[in-house]
């Protein structure tokens, strides 16, 4: 059984009107499956740390409890386990009753941590030995800011080699059974299982992807590698029974896997209930106190959104606002720094730091044309993910189907009587962007930037403010962010004067740019 991504969301909350997750119920079923269920192994994939106010009070100690109370077996660190820094993840660690594995991160810098990270776990399931390798994305140091000199082996090579190292003396060893516990996401889970053909099972996380049918990664001699997922915020546990031929090799045809969402007809486990209740009552003010009314839901669901989203749109909208006094008309903010969603009806400010979890604060700053349009282009790179801007005083189209580097088409930016204009390499723009963004976070690059102010407060607070003085919020149709394929704004043919826009978000209003080479010289109404 499996679970990734936890993100401290210890208690059932509602998601889409209905309500789901809780350890209680995750461990009730849990404890259940393991009762009737003999050689059971429990495990989770990482960044079980950060996302409520839990974390941001006891700083990862009630999830470490938890897990040990519901009895997992092994787990591997996510890159949130260092949001309160690698001596805080050491200090937690060293309470776990379960095996931390990671195989190709060095955490020498960091003695309390280094002495309880172990690269594998030999266990003896059904007379028959089975090890289980921990790994790490090879992002981590391009995402977390505070690593202490924790660092990825190899980087500079091949991140994939210090796995295969590991794998090589298991099976030196006569260990032919082999999963990988691995905190990298779906993309590099497929990498590394072409990379490392021996791994029999790869149960991930970090992606945040809800697998309800495995990805099977074929080899060419003819054996294949499972990959499973189960999403986050503990909605699902995966089951994955693994079926071994007599000759010992996995039975991919036999092996079943199937994701259990937990809901409401779960029973609580009544023991983890009550420590949750208790760990809670401190924050309980946080969710008495409403700060807004939401009209609607505001979503953010990361890597289904290619556009922006109707919380980023919130969330920076707020945030430029905060900036105003420093002369800020525009706002960029990562996908990945804000959290859940708002569901309609009361905001309270238990959502308002779970919406921003994070220690971050804000930074205004004057940067060049030039370097907004590096940054759009970078955020635009890859798929919609943590690294996704969603932004404000911007409207931008691009086209996910050219080269990484080419996929911008377009950037407007809002001028002081309502209009946009192109984006002007050459011109200066006043932004408000998130400290981690703004000092390397993600890959992003704003070392040019001038006149710099730093905030001393957390973004939740201007946020919260922003609400305070809107007692009712609306969500907005995405018109900010459109990728755009198959179109006259990617090919700008200049004899063309209909043209479709293929994969636009249903509803969006259609803008009409001019020019004659990629991207737009010019904007006019939307119709």
């Amino acid at each position: 059984m499996h679970t990734n991504d936890l993100h401290s969301h210890a208690e059932p909350f509602m998601d889409r009107g209905r309500m789901v997750g809780g350890f209680s119920r995750l461990g009730h079923l849990i404890k259940t499956i393991r009762g009737n269920t003999p050689n059971t192994v429990v495990v989770d994939a990482g960044d079980m740390f950060q996302g409520t106010p839990l974390f941001t009070h006891y700083h990862g100690d009630v999830e470490v409890s938890l897990l040990n109370k519901i009895g997992y077996d092994m787990y591997t660190i996510g890159n949130h386990e260092f949001d309160d820094g690698a001596e805080n993840l050491g200090l937690q660690l060293k309470k776990a009753k379960f095996d931390v594995l990671c195989s190709n991160i060095d955490t020498k810098s960091q003695p309390e941590l280094d002495s309880v990270v172990k690269p594998y776990k030999i266990k003896e399931i059904a007379g028959k030995k089975v090890a289980f390798v921990g790994v790490m994305t090879p992002e981590l140091e391009r995402l977390s800011l505070s690593l202490g000199g924790v660092k990825i082996k190899n980087l500079d090579k091949d991140w994939i080699e210090p796995v295969r190292e590991v794998v090589a003396k298991l099976k030196a060893e006569g260990i032919t059974r082999i999963v990988a516990i691995t905190h990298c996401g779906v993309d590099f889970d497929q990498q590394l299982a072409a990379g490392v053909p021996d791994l029999d099972v790869i149960v991930g996380g970090h992606s945040h992807t809800r697998l309800d049918k495995p990805i099977y990664v074929s080899h060419p001699d003819g054996s294949e590698t499972i990959i499973v997922q189960t999403g986050s915020y503990g909605r699902t546990l995966g089951r994955l029974d693994v079926a071994i031929k007599d000759n010992g090799e996995l039975d991919t045809a036999q092996t079943k896997y199937r994701l259990i969402n937990i809901t409401d007809k779960i029973v609580e486990d009544p023991e983890i209930k009550a420590y949750v209740e208790k760990k809670i009552e401190p924050l309980l003010s946080l969710r008495q106190t409403i700060v807004s009314q939401a009209e609607g839901d505001f979503d953010n669901r990361w890597a289904m959104m290619p556009w922006d989203s109707a919380l980023g749109d919130l969330v920076t909208d707020a945030l430029c606002q905060a900036g105003k006094e420093y002369g800020a008309t525009i706002c960029l903010h990562n996908r990945g720094g804000m959290r859940g969603r708002i569901e309609k009806g009361p905001i309270t400010l238990e959502k308002v730091q779970e919406i921003l979890p994070f220690d971050n604060r804000m930074s205004f700053a004057t940067i060049t044309g030039k370097a907004l349009l590096s940054a759009l282009e970078h955020s635009v790179s890859g798929p919609a993910g943590g690294r996704f801007l969603d932004v404000h005083g911007l409207k931008l189209g691009y086209d996910p189907t050219m080269k990484r580097g080419s996929r911008l088409v377009f950037a407007m930016a809002e001028n002081k009587d309502g209009k946009y204009s192109p984006v002007d390499p050459l011109k200066d723009y006043k932004v408000a962007i998130n400290n981690y963004t703004f000092h390397d976070g993600e890959g992003y690059d704003f070392k040019d930037a001038k006149k710099i102010v730093d905030s001393a407060d957390r973004v939740a607070i201007p946020f919260r403010k922003y609400l305070e003085n809107h007692p009712v919020v609306k969500p907005q149709t995405p018109s900010r962010i459109v990728p755009i394929t198959d179109g006259v704004l990617s090919a700008n043919r200049k004899d063309e004067v209909l043209a479709k826009v293929k994969n636009t978000v249903p509803g969006s209003k259609v803008q009409l740019l001019a020019g004659t080479d990629r991207g737009a010289t010019s904007y006019g109404n939307g119709i």
